[in-house]
């Protein structure tokens, strides 16, 4: 839908515009570039423009000073305001000026096509409209324009939140169970239902479903007929059959899946056909669907090769220091028991199971002289094991999807009260994370024989860290951690 648009791209970030020049031309569009205000306001003045995007800090002039300038030229030239900082002052300002949209640096692309498309219909619409008003200002025809402007805003609001409900997913939602949720609220209730592709049977198995309790529904299995197949590989890309369309789910070209909508929709009423909007809708839904569910397996590709990577790691450090294999086993397991006296969220508790074992993977970057001293370190050595927790990070960092996971090591020995390392960070600045397994590792220490001293009992352990909460430790998770022990 942006195919062709003439696009000026106004920054002082060479390396941002190549980017966006690149990506751009990809989907069609044709490419402008300034590098400065003066050098944008020469190239509107030259060439008809319908697409800025601007950034707010230009070497010689505010960025959002020239929207002026830009919509005297032209009023229908969409701007779109681009900044690595977040100032809700300035997207005031800028919207109030005209501008279509402001976005925060990094983006994702998808956001910036959604946002281009906007910007490309709304325009259609503004020189239309600006054609009526230039002539006789004829009432109907502005009326008219007025309702097909609401309604495109409609289509558009649809777009987004489409497009936000499947953003907001994380690694552990069904995709499958969102989107037929997706199709249920924008299809106005219709009764929708997903099938799997059954390819030695020629047949589509019910997966998910989505109704609202009106019976006389009971294909869980439905023939795959060879006219199904034929529209879902022709350019329509949908099937239509009595009172239910048909649309594929396709990853890598093989098709995986159908949704299946009915006309049926709240208390039972039927719409005997469906819009061109309704299917416009239904397939942005289910590209979306399809592109989450490979992103997934993606995901699921990389992280097993990162854990199999620090699985190596781990056993390395366990060659070299015994205590620490069955030190992190141990804070492994009594982390994911408080977490689950913490009720923290599913996706949480999946984060302590992979940052428990390797929450002293730093070590491995500590001599063995210092790491297996028999006796006590002196201030300088203990700086030196102090180092681990940001080595950890810088191991952990190497792999983009566990960036979460890396700032949790880095933090496990930051102090309630501020005063811990590597950043002496306080309070809920510390991650939740970090503060759980911070008792844990503290706990196990002290019941644990080490050669320069004896361990602990329980109830020495226990009070010591009740003792130490508010100033060592986050006093709610303390007192949840020993609520836990006394009970075992």
């Amino acid at each position: 839908m942006i195919e062709g648009s003439k696009v000026l791209l106004v920054d002082d970030n060479r390396e941002i515009i190549d980017i966006l020049t690149d990506f751009l031309t990809l989907n069609g569009c044709k490419i402008y570039k300034a590098f400065t205000g003066k050098e944008a306001l020469e190239l509107l003045s030259k060439s008809d423009l319908e697409i800025v995007i601007l950034d707010v800090k230009l070497p010689d002039v505010n960025g959002i000073s020239l929207i002026d300038s830009i919509k005297i030229k032209n009023p229908t030239i969409g701007v779109i305001m681009i900044t690595g900082y977040h100032d809700p002052n300035l997207i005031v300002e800028a919207m109030k000026k005209g501008a279509s949209d402001f976005l925060i640096k990094p983006f994702e692309f998808d956001k910036l096509i959604l946002v281009m498309m906007r910007v490309v219909r709304e325009r259609g619409l503004l020189i239309e409209k600006q054609k009526y008003l230039d002539t006789l200002e004829d009432k109907k025809k502005i009326e008219l324009l007025n309702r097909e402007l609401q309604k495109k805003i409609q289509e558009l609001t649809t777009m987004y939140h489409i497009s936000n409900k499947f953003n907001s997913l994380n690694i552990l939602d069904d995709v499958y169970d969102r989107m037929i949720q997706i199709i249920n609220e924008v299809m106005d209730g219709r009764d929708c239902r997903y099938y799997i592709v059954d390819n030695e049977n020629k047949e589509l198995m019910l997966y998910k479903e989505l109704t609202n309790g009106n019976g006389g529904f009971n294909n869980r299995r439905r023939e795959i007929s060879d006219e199904l197949m034929k529209e879902a590989h022709s350019t329509k890309r949908y099937y239509i059959k009595d009172d239910e369309v048909f649309l594929p789910l396709v990853i890598k070209g093989e098709y995986i899946g159908f949704v299946v909508v009915n006309s049926k929709g709240k208390n039972g009423r039927h719409r005997s056909n469906f819009s061109d909007s309704d299917i416009f809708f239904l397939k942005l839904v289910t590209e979306k669907a399809s592109t989450q569910i490979e992103n997934r397996m993606l995901y699921e590709s990389l992280f097993e090769g990162v854990l199999h990577t620090l699985t190596s790691l781990i056993t390395a450090i366990n060659k070299r220091d015994l205590y620490t294999e069955d030190h992190c086993k141990r804070v492994t397991k009594t982390s994911l028991a408080l977490g689950e006296m913490l009720k923290v969220d599913t996706y949480e508790k999946d984060v302590l199971r992979v940052v428990g074992p390797v929450h002293d993977v730093g070590k491995v970057g500590i001599p063995d002289a210092i790491l297996l001293k028999p006796g006590k370190l002196t201030d300088g050595e203990y700086d030196v094991i102090k180092a681990h927790s940001v080595f950890g990070e810088e191991i952990m960092n190497r792999f983009e999807i566990l960036s979460h996971e890396a700032k949790m090591i880095r933090h496990h020995h930051e102090r309630y009260d501020g005063r811990g390392y590597p950043d002496g960070i306080t309070g809920i600045e510390i991650p939740r994370g970090a503060r759980i397994i911070a008792v844990c590792d503290t706990y196990d220490a002290m019941v644990t024989n080490r050669p320069y001293r004896n361990a602990l009992t329980k109830e020495e352990a226990v009070r010591e860290i009740i003792r130490c909460k508010g100033s060592q430790f986050d006093p709610d998770i303390a007192d949840c951690f020993a609520d836990m022990v006394k009970n075992v």
